[in-house]
């Protein structure tokens, strides 16, 4: 092959793995934009069909996070097998369908089981992203795609805050909208079905992406069995210990992404239309800024032994987040209020870049999708699911007090940070112990890194 031709094909190959990530970096982006657009609607949501924080919080755990990561389980198998992109394709046009239906629901049980769609949508996103990722790459241009994939929920969940208020006050200004065969509907509907639609396009997009080949040396003489991929994941205390820290990390980011509206509004800083704005600004500017400075978390590590050092400066990072809580319990004002946010934001990015690469530079290529299954399973079930829950369940206990939910969201926000803290120092501790199938390529990618 001649110079110039040389030349072409790498060309080619840089412009493709930027359209690929780009596309599931949007992918990422618009899941969290569906995802985070109810808890900016959630007071008038709220009032629409007279729910408890109870079954605000079941809303929000239960009907969403609790399915999002059963589903992860079955979907992580497939991208293992399976056409990924395809199944990433589908994924996306199936929850942008299914955010725009809970726009036309009518109660509290036709809500409920319109978010499990969503849920179920995008639960196959992050394990066919990363998988796809790590065959398109590897190296430093790996962690580079990762962490600019890992962008895409401050990205989302801005968006969602940013243009949900904008599109709430433009459709409670004209009192709704009229729609064929639906009739009139309530301006916080309309905000569900404009944002959940575009989804039908990024998956028709996606779908024109090429699946790129596997990288997996000598598959046809190893075990890719589930059990053989359970046994590599619990035999590595490091991951292990990653997992549960990581759970508790989800927990507190969903407690802060689920009550932080609500508290404002209860505690009167602003309504819905007008704290969605600010914060939508803090969580995509802090959020993407926190992202790109993270990467001097890795800097001057020793590339044969990268993850641990990593790990333990994470554990630093997320331990700020502690009297950073119990600091809010003096917050008077709105202004000091954004401020809490805009640094727990900070501390939740620093993590959230990085929460991929442990499954990336451990686990073998065809076990990558169901790990990242069980990691989402995890997570969710444990993380996004209880933590909200247990907001809401305390708050409703203090009904008598005034400044109730913000009792709960305090305690819970603490809880939450001191756990993350410890185990993900803990597994900071331990060295890899997991049998890796495709080592040359893991090798080969801390080499370069």
């Amino acid at each position: 092959m001649s110079d110039s031709e040389h030349g072409q094909e790498s060309t080619t190959q840089v412009w493709r793995a930027v359209l690929v990530t780009g596309l599931l970096t949007l992918s990422f982006t618009f899941s969290f934009m569906d995802r985070q657009i109810l808890p900016l609607l959630l007071e008038p949501v709220r009032h629409a069909f007279s729910m408890s924080d109870t079954q605000i919080g079941m809303l929000q755990g239960l009907a969403f996070s609790t399915f999002y990561a059963c589903a992860a389980i079955p979907l992580g198998w497939m991208v293992d097998r399976y056409h990924r992109v395809g199944i990433a394709a589908v994924c996306v046009a199936a929850w942008g369908v299914a955010t725009a239906a809970c726009g036309l629901c009518a109660s509290y049980g036709q809500l409920l089981v319109a978010r499990t769609g969503t849920a179920i949508g995008e639960a196959g996103c992050s394990p066919a992203s990363w998988s796809i990722l790590s065959d398109l790459l590897s190296g430093r241009a790996l962690l580079r795609a990762t962490a600019v994939y890992n962008c895409g929920p401050y990205l989302g969940g801005g968006m969602a805050l940013i243009l949900g208020s904008i599109a709430l006050r433009y459709f409670t200004g004209i009192g709704g909208l009229t729609l064929p065969f639906a009739g009139h509907i309530e301006a916080w509907q309309a905000v569900f079905i404009v944002v959940g639609l575009p989804g039908l396009i990024l998956g028709a997009l996606i779908l024109t992406l090429r699946e790129p080949k596997r990288r997996d040396p000598g598959v046809l003489d190893v075990d890719i069995s589930t059990r053989a991929t359970l046994k590599v994941l619990f035999g590595c205390s490091q991951l292990m210990f990653f997992f549960a820290g990581s759970l508790f990390v989800t927990s507190g980011f969903y407690i802060l992404l689920t009550w932080f509206p609500s508290l404002m509004i209860r505690e009167g800083f602003g309504t819905a239309s007008t704290i969605g704005r600010p914060l939508g600004v803090l969580f995509l500017a802090v959020g993407l800024a926190s992202c790109f400075l993270s990467q001097f978390l890795v800097r001057k590590l020793d590339n044969r032994d990268l993850l641990s050092p990593l790990l333990k400066r994470l554990a630093i990072v997320l331990a700020i987040q502690i009297p950073l809580a119990l600091a809010f319990a003096l917050v008077d004002t709105a202004t000091a209020a954004y401020w809490f946010y805009a640094c727990e934001i900070a501390t939740f990015a620093a993590f959230t870049t990085f929460m991929g690469s442990p499954i990336q530079l451990i686990v073998p290529n065809r076990m990558r999708g169901r790990v990242t299954g069980l990691y989402l399973l995890s997570n969710n079930v444990l993380g996004a699911t209880l933590g909200p829950a247990a907001v809401g369940a305390l708050s409703d206990r203090m009904k008598g007090n005034q400044h109730g939910l913000e009792i709960a969201f305090v305690t819970m926000i603490c809880v939450s940070g001191i756990c993350a803290t410890v185990l993900i120092y803990l597994s900071s501790t331990r060295r890899t112990t997991a049998n890796r199938i495709d080592s040359s390529h893991a090798d080969l990618a801390l080499e370069n890194s």
